[in-house]
């Protein structure tokens, strides 16, 4: 069943100053820095009866297969910088003397990328001491590529699901002299570390801006964990116009680039662990029981506290899919040179899904207010990587 909600056509979010400048100084000093691409997919644009469909493809970024380093350097960054009282212009050096100097620990929970993210950081950084926690179940593969980060990397298994996992990990770090738990999911006592990783994430939009020259996407389509990338997606594109324009933007701009008539963003997310889907549906957020799926990082029950309200009011359009459904997009973009997971084929198949559901483009795009010159941006979030094939 596909959710929609028209009021999000006009509905204009409240960002905060952009302080996309800064945090592009900060990327830059990091090793393997570099914009990713923003790919055209023809065949499938000339398929649907659009004008152009692109991928931005996070399979490869500062050198991990995802882009959740780009929200979690920042985050740790930011929390460095306020626990140790540093200059908001403080250097890697700064941080690394600062770790030592408070003993900094870091903890996380993960069901994948995530914590792969905060151990390279800790690597970075010189942290003694990383404890990843993951759900029972998950596969080996991904623990011994967490744990292959750095030394002082140990991944700890819990049991039950993820939202217990997050859990035991701020459990962890508020019990530990030095601790610092590091995670992208809001909740009650914790939001400063999510809000400064959806800033991280708002680069990938700063860049898209840049690579369509100005260019403002009708659609934009995005996976869904715990809602914080959708939450940056969100943010960014239903921003208010600014008071004046500018006919190319990139990470070196302190303006969003709105318009008048906002972007459809339209979520995905597994049909095992639809969280925001089916709180969308009920007006409230829900804890939803989650089952396995080969989106593993996508297998969250619930949504992130902060990235809620945002998405309540600002996404278009809501749908899940099967794993069936990822996999085959997984193929298709693999035709196109894109080496994507299942979690970065998920805005594919959710594309697709839509236009299943709706039983033809016609309708399709009429639900996503696409016409034939609609241009479509589908966020790749993750690398090629092994799974179970459904």
């Amino acid at each position: 069943q596909i959710y929609t909600n028209p009021s999000a056509r006009t509905w204009v979010s409240n960002p905060p100053p952009s302080n996309a400048s800064e945090i592009k100084a900060f990327y830059t000093s990091l090793p393997n820095f570099a914009s990713t691409s923003l790919i055209p997919l023809p065949a499938l644009a000339k398929e649907l009866g659009l004008k152009t469909v692109y991928v931005k493809a996070e399979t490869s970024r500062l050198g991990l297969p995802s882009f959740k380093l780009l929200g979690v350097s920042w985050a740790i960054r930011q929390a460095i910088i306020q626990r140790a009282s540093l200059s908001p212009f403080a250097s890697l050096s700064d941080l690394r003397a600062a770790v030592t100097k408070h003993g900094i620990r870091l903890c996380a929970a993960t069901d994948g990328n995530h914590g792969r993210a905060v151990a390279r950081m800790s690597s970075l950084l010189g942290v003694k001491e990383v404890k990843i926690f993951v759900p029972k179940g998950l596969d080996e593969s991904i623990v011994k590529s967490i744990e292959g980060e750095a030394e002082g990397v140990e991944v700890l298994v819990v049991e039950g699901c993820y939202d217990d996992s997050v859990r035991v990990a701020h459990r962890w770090g508020e019990e530990n002299e030095g601790g610092m738990l590091i995670e992208g999911t809001a909740f009650e006592g914790y939001e400063d570390v999510p809000k400064w990783t959806v800033q991280g994430y708002r680069s990938i939009l700063y860049e898209i801006d840049s690579q369509l020259e100005g260019q403002v996407p009708d659609l934009v389509v995005a996976p869904v964990g715990v809602g914080s990338l959708a939450q940056a997606i969100v943010t960014h594109y239903k921003a208010p116009k600014p008071l004046t324009s500018s006919s190319s933007l990139s990470l070196k701009s302190n303006t969003s680039l709105t318009t008048s008539s906002n972007p459809t963003i339209l979520t995905v997310e597994p049909l095992t662990a639809a969280s925001l889907h089916a709180s969308l549906h009920a007006g409230t957020s829900l804890t939803i029981t989650t089952s396995p799926t080969i989106m593993t990082g996508l297998e969250c029950g619930t949504i992130s506290t902060v990235a809620w309200p945002i998405l309540k009011e600002g996404v278009d359009v809501s749908v899940a899919v099967g794993d069936g459904e990822v996999h085959d997009a997984v193929e298709e973009l693999e035709t196109y040179g894109v080496q994507a997971g299942p979690c970065g084929a998920a805005a594919l198949a959710g594309l697709r899904g839509v236009v299943g559901r709706c039983r033809g483009n016609g309708r399709a795009r009429e639900v996503l207010g696409l016409g034939e010159e609609g241009v479509v941006v589908l966020i790749c979030t993750e690398g090629r990587r092994a799974y179970v094939v459904p």
